[in-house]
C-alpha cells in the first residue's frame, strides 16, 4: 500500500510537472532560444524583487503587488509567491521550474539573493527623523489652497476613471505645498517607486561630489578596463548626457542587457563596465539605465570608505539637508546603489527633490549643488540625434516638438516608467508631482497645464 502511494504521488509530480512545462512552453512559442533560456529567471527575478519592495517598502498587501508585477508580461502572472513576514523577504517560482528570493534590510529595501554576495547585511541605515517644521524641511502642511485641492481630488478620480492608475498628486508652488491628493491605500506617508527618477537623484549625488572636489564630468578613462580602446574617451559628462556610446540595449525582454543588469547580475555597474562600445563617445543619444549604474559606481568610488560609509555620505550630505526622511534607496547584492531605477520615497520627498532644481540647488538653507551644475544640468546635450536631454533630466528644448507642447520651453522634469512624474515650470515657481502605474502613456501636458492654469 505505501509503495502504491509513493508511486501515485511520483506520477502525479510527474503529471504536473509535464502539465508546467508544456503550459510554459506554449506560451513561449515563437520566442528565440536566448529568450527562452532567460525567461525563467527574468521572471522570477522581477517577481521577488517587486514583490519584496511592494511588500515591505511600501507596505502593499500581496494582492496589489502580484497586480502591480503582472502588467509588465503575461508570464508573470503564472508566478507563485512566498512570503517570510518574519525574515522579510519573498521568494517567486515559475511552475517549479525556477525560484529566486529578494531580502529585505532597512533604508536600502530589497535585493536579489546570490549565494555569497550579500554587502548589504551589515549596512546600519541612519535613523532619520522629519522635524516638526513647516514643507520642505518638516512635513507639516497649513498651506493648501482648498480650491486648488477640489480640483487636483477631481483630477484624480478623472485619471482613475481613465485608467491611468493614479496614486498622488502633488502640487507645490512657491515653495509650498498647496495640494496633495490619494488613492484609497496611499497617503502621504507612503514610499512610492520613481523608477527612472531615480537617474535625476543619482545626477544631484554627483553633482555634490564635483562642488566638493570629489569629481570632475570632464574626466575620462573611469575604468582601467577603458584605457584600451576607445572607451577611454567616455567622459563622465557623456555617461550624464547619455552618449557615452557603450553597446547597451534598454529593451526589456530575457537575454537583453538591462534585465540582465537589474534581475540577474549581483554587480549592476561590472556588468555594464565590460561592455564594448558601439558608437563614438559624445555623438549619439541612447536611453541607457546602464550609464546611471556606472554614474552610481563612480560616485560610491569617490566617497571614501566601504559600503556603510557610502550610506553615511548620501544621508548626512543629500538626504538630511533635503529633508527626505522617507527615502529607502536600494543597493544590489554587491552593495551598489541601483542609482538607474530604485529609489522609493514620498510624493513629499519627490516633491523636494524638484523645489531643489527650481531653487538653484538650495533647499532648506542648505547649497547642495553649485547654481552651475544646475545650469549645466538643464542645458540640452549635443548629440546628433536627441538633445533634448541634459544631466539625467528631460528637457523641453527640442523647437521643433517640445515635450509638453503647452509648458515653456524651460519646463523640465525626472521621468520614470508607469509615468512616474517630477516636473518644474521655473517660470511658475511650480512643481508638480504624479505617482502611479500607468498602464499607458500619462496625459502630463495636458494636466500639468490644467494645473498652471489654476494657479495663474
Amino acid at each position: 500500500m505505501r509503495l502504491k502511494k509513493i508511486l501515485l504521488a511520483g506520477i502525479a509530480t510527474i503529471i504536473l510537472l509535464v502539465i508546467a512545462v508544456f503550459s510554459l512552453a506554449n506560451f513561449l512559442v515563437g520566442y528565440s532560444p536566448v529568450y527562452l533560456y532567460n525567461a525563467p529567471s527574468v521572471a522570477t527575478g522581477i517577481g521577488a524583487k517587486l514583490a519584496c519592495s511592494g511588500r515591505f517598502v511600501s507596505g502593499f498587501d500581496i494582492e496589489k503587488t502580484a497586480q502591480d508585477i503582472e502588467v509588465y508580461s503575461p508570464i508573470l502572472t503564472m508566478l507563485d509567491y512566498q512570503y517570510d513576514e518574519s525574515q522579510q523577504a519573498v521568494s517567486a517560482s515559475l511552475l517549479g521550474l525556477k525560484t529566486r528570493t529578494a531580502q529585505y534590510r532597512p533604508g536600502v529595501g530589497c535585493a536579489l539573493e546570490y549565494a555569497g554576495i550579500d554587502e548589504r547585511s551589515q549596512i546600519q541605515w541612519p535613523v532619520m527623523k522629519s522635524p516638526m517644521a513647516a514643507w520642505p524641511k518638516g512635513n507639516v502642511i497649513f498651506t493648501v489652497n482648498s480650491d486648488v485641492q477640489q480640483k487636483l481630488d477631481a483630477m484624480l478620480v478623472a485619471d482613475n476613471t481613465s485608467g491611468h492608475d493614479t496614486r498622488a498628486l502633488l502640487v507645490v508652488h512657491k515653495g509650498k505645498v498647496i495640494a496633495e491628493s490619494y488613492v484609497d491605500g496611499i497617503d502621504a506617508d507612503t514610499p512610492l517607486l520613481g523608477w527612472s527618477m531615480t537617474k535625476s537623484l543619482n545626477s544631484v549625488v554627483l553633482g555634490h561630489l564635483e562642488m566638493n572636489g570629489k569629481v570632475n564630468v570632464a574626466e575620462t578613462e573611469l575604468y582601467p578596463d577603458w584605457r584600451n580602446d576607445a572607451r577611454g574617451n567616455i567622459k563622465l559628462e557623456d555617461l550624464l548626457h547619455m552618449t557615452d556610446g557603450l553597446a547597451y540595449d534598454e529593451t526589456y525582454d530575457p537575454g537583453q542587457p538591462a534585465v540582465r543588469m537589474l534581475f540577474q547580475e549581483p554587480d549592476a555597474a561590472a556588468f555594464v563596465a565590460q561592455l564594448p562600445y558601439r558608437d563614438e563617445p559624445g555623438t549619439h543619444f541612447t536611453y541607457s539605465s546602464g550609464s546611471a549604474n556606472i554614474i552610481a559606481d563612480i560616485v560610491q568610488q569617490r566617497i571614501d570608505g566601504g559600503v556603510q560609509e557610502d550610506v553615511n555620505y548620501i544621508v548626512n550630505e543629500i538626504f538630511r539637508p533635503m529633508g527626505m526622511t522617507s527615502v529607502q534607496y536600494e543597493m544590489d547584492a554587491s552593495g551598489l546603489f541601483i542609482g538607474s531605477s530604485y529609489l522609493y520615497a514620498t510624493a513629499r520627498d519627490w516633491a523636494r527633490l524638484g523645489q531643489l532644481m527650481l531653487n538653484g540647488g538650495t533647499l532648506n538653507g542648505t547649497r547642495i549643488l553649485s547654481e552651475d551644475y544646475v545650469r549645466r544640468s538643464l542645458t540640452p546635450n549635443t548629440s546628433e540625434n536627441k538633445t533634448d536631454y541634459g544631466y539625467q533630466w528631460w528637457l523641453n528644448t527640442n523647437p521643433e516638438k517640445r515635450r509638453w507642447q503647452d509648458l515653456p520651453a524651460n519646463t523640465f522634469a525626472a521621468m520614470g516608467n508607469r509615468e512616474q512624474r517630477v516636473l518644474v515650470i521655473p517660470d511658475d515657481e511650480l512643481v508638480i508631482v504624479r505617482m502611479g502605474w500607468s498602464p499607458k502613456d500619462y496625459v502630463d501636458n495636458e494636466n500639468f497645464a490644467e494645473i498652471r492654469s489654476w494657479i495663474q
